[in-house]
């Protein structure tokens, strides 16, 4: 790697600004015409440095002289390529027993005991390490790490945050530091060192771009305290990644979206954050085209809406229920859907002024939420027509309760059930009990009054004809 910096020019460590830079300088020396074998060397060392930008950086360490240091090393990376772990780790131990003055060989072994999971060793030689050299970010780096696979919160946390302020920038020391934070409920700490990968000037590229969706992930699972001072510059950086990465960030976009959703259900409908993540979902209808990404769309608004009336105070829990149907249940079995539609729409008919202003509100803050429920409304709107419309909701209730027990309609309101079960009302004091007579004897049946006779040789002449045979819930006159 210092072979290539050195074939630009450059100091290892380099920027990819002076990479660049330093490049185009090189090739104008040496054009492919004039020089074509140093074009190749400088056209190789630019390519090789630029992958780099990605890649996770890795500390120099000075050249080794001994020639037995040197095998040694070729050994180790040979095992390394090879994923014989365990081998790797013995070699890289011998090796640091033999040439103890060799920092890298230490800092090889920290590695391989951690990837061995012998994480208590690693803390001990990655202590070891940082204490050789506590100005060294990468030595700290390693400390920072081996600490949290060994469940040190506290330890791990100050040893990140040190790391940090030697210089650790790279994107995959950056998430680990945020999990960190996470677990010991640093939040609005985490949500910096999140920032820092957002804001990141660089080119994602498809196999890295996991990393970004995992800081967009992670710095939504932390931000809800810290949305006022956050939120709005988060949902700009996902706009403009999402139209430079919008392929790669497919798979991903509608968890991101539904996320920046939940982060906005609460805010005030015309605050800024809000407005930005209209926009940001305005721009997501742009960029997705088919059928399948425009449902992802369509359902991170649908979220976005029914969060805000599920959060919202000024709506009852009647029309929340009312609207369960159509987030919730929809996929649910369509009589138990047809029960709760019912048993919604009776308890609103009951709460009929409320609901009426409810809607109102609904219709201001959730448009597509007002959609499902208007028709309804709008039959709501006319007392006329209530008393059919309920008797028409009741028969249906009366038929489905039996089978789903629970609705909120007989508990929120027990007289309509007494009266519905033929048990007395409360509310009509001087109404007897409800009946149910028993069928009519036959003709030809033996007369109820004991006499042995048929009934059409008895006591039928002197009854009343009953039409009907059976006359149920007949209700009988006071006393």
């Amino acid at each position: 790697m210092n072979t290539y910096y050195h074939t630009l020019g450059l100091k290892p460590g380099a920027s990819q600004d002076e990479i660049k830079k330093a490049y185009f300088k090189q090739v104008r020396q040496h054009s492919p015409e004039s020089d074509p074998q140093q074009f190749q060397k400088i056209r190789e060392a630019y390519e090789q440095l630029k992958k780099q930008q990605h890649r996770q950086e890795l500390p120099v360490f000075p050249a080794l002289t001994d020639p037995a240091a040197v095998q040694m090393m070729q050994q180790i990376q040979a095992l390394r390529k090879e994923k014989n772990m365990i081998l790797y780790r013995d070699t890289c131990e011998a090796a640091w027993h033999r040439f103890p003055g060799s920092l890298q060989f230490l800092y090889m072994l920290v590695m391989a005991q951690r990837k061995c999971q012998n994480t208590g060793k690693a803390v001990k030689n990655a202590e070891l390490l940082a204490s050789r050299d506590p100005q060294n970010k990468w030595f700290q780096k390693e400390l920072a790490i081996s600490y949290m696979e060994r469940g040190f919160k506290n330890k791990s946390l100050s040893a990140f945050e040190k790391a940090r302020g030697l210089g650790c920038r790279d994107t995959e020391f950056l998430l680990m530091y945020a999990r960190v934070c996470k677990d010991n409920f640093c939040y609005e700490k985490g949500v910096e060192v999140l920032l820092e990968i957002i804001r990141k000037d660089t080119r994602w590229t498809r196999d890295d771009i996991h990393q970004l969706d995992s800081a967009y992930t992670m710095v939504f699972c932390m931000l809800y305290s810290y949305r006022k001072k956050y939120l709005a510059e988060i949902l700009q950086c996902m706009q403009q990644h999402l139209a430079r990465y919008s392929i790669y960030m497919k798979e991903s976009a509608p968890a991101l979206l539904s996320a920046a959703a939940r982060m906005c259900t609460d805010l005030e409908r015309n605050s800024k954050e809000c407005t930005l993540f209209l926009q940001l979902l305005a721009f997501a209808e742009k960029i997705y085209h088919s059928d399948s990404e425009r449902q992802i769309i369509k359902a991170a608004a649908d979220s976005y809406y029914y969060q805000r009336i599920e959060e919202s105070p000024q709506i009852g829990e009647t029309i929340k229920r009312y609207l369960e149907i159509f987030h919730v249940l929809k996929d649910t079995d369509a009589s138990y859907q047809k029960f709760v539609i019912t048993d919604a729409e009776l308890c609103m008919i009951e709460e009929r002024d409320d609901t009426l202003k409810q809607a109102e509100i609904i219709k201001l803050e959730s448009p597509p939420d007002y959609e499902k429920i208007a028709p309804f409304i709008r039959k709501l709107a006319h007392p006329e027509t209530l008393p059919v419309l309920k008797d028409s909701l009741l028969k249906t209730y009366q038929d489905l309760e039996p089978l789903f027990p629970g609705g909120y309609y007989y508990h929120a309101y027990p007289q309509k059930k007494k009266k519905a079960s033929g048990t007395p009302d409360s509310e009509n004091p001087k109404a007897g009990p409800y009946t149910i007579h028993p069928k009519n004897p036959g003709r030809n049946d033996p007369c109820p009054c004991g006499s042995g006779k048929k009934y059409k040789h008895c006591c039928m002449k002197s009854q009343t004809p009953q039409s009907g045979g059976f006359h149920f819930y007949v209700q009988k006159d006071s006393p």
